[in-house]
C-alpha cells in the first residue's frame, strides 16, 4: 500500500520534466540555444541537476515495484525508504527550480513567450553591463586627461 505513494510523486516529476523539456525545445527551435547557454550557465546547470532529481523517482519506483536488488545488498530496497527517497527527491526539484518564476508554462504558447523573455531578459542585462564599461572607462580616461606626470620626480638617485 506504501508504494502507491510513488505515483502522485511520478506524476509530479512527469510534468516537471515535460514543462522543463518543452522550454528547452522552444529555445533551441528559435535558435538561441547557445547563446541561452552562453549567457546564463548556471540556469543550465540547475535544469541538469533538477532534471536528474526528477528522474530520480522513476527509479526509485521501479526498484520498489520490481523488487530490484541494487548491487551490494542482500534484498530489496524496503517500500519506506523508497517512497522517503522519491519525496526528498521532489523537495530537492523544487527547491532548485524556486526562482523559475514564470519559465514553465502550461501551453506551447506560454512557452514560447517565456523562453523570448528569458533570452531578451538576458540581452537587456548584456547591454546594461556593456554600458556601465565603457561609463567607466570614460570616467576613468577623462579623471587622468589632465595629469602629467614629471619624470624627475620619478626617478631615483643610487649613488
Amino acid at each position: 500500500m506504501v508504494s502507491y505513494t510513488h505515483l502522485p510523486t511520478i506524476a509530479l516529476c512527469f510534468f516537471v520534466l515535460m514543462f522543463m523539456r518543452r522550454w528547452w525545445l522552444c529555445v533551441d527551435r528559435m535558435g538561441y540555444t547557445k547563446e541561452v547557454c552562453r549567457r546564463a550557465p548556471s540556469l543550465v546547470q540547475r535544469d541538469i541537476l533538477a532534471a536528474t532529481f526528477a528522474l530520480m523517482p522513476f527509479a526509485l519506483a521501479a526498484a520498489d515495484w520490481f523488487s530490484i536488488t541494487l548491487p551490494g545488498q542482500a534484498a530489496p530496497i524496503p517500500s519506506m525508504l523508497a517512497v522517503i527517497m522519491s519525496l526528498g527527491c521532489v523537495g530537492g526539484v523544487i527547491f532548485i527550480l524556486k526562482n523559475t518564476g514564470d519559465r514553465f508554462a502550461g501551453n506551447w504558447a506560454g512557452t514560447r513567450e517565456s523562453a523570448l523573455r528569458t533570452v531578451a531578459a538576458l540581452r537587456i542585462i548584456d547591454a546594461a553591463e556593456l554600458a556601465y564599461a565603457l561609463q567607466y572607462i570614460q570616467e576613468r580616461e577623462t579623471a587622468n586627461a589632465g595629469r602629467v606626470i614629471d619624470a624627475e620626480t620619478l626617478r631615483e638617485v643610487h649613488k
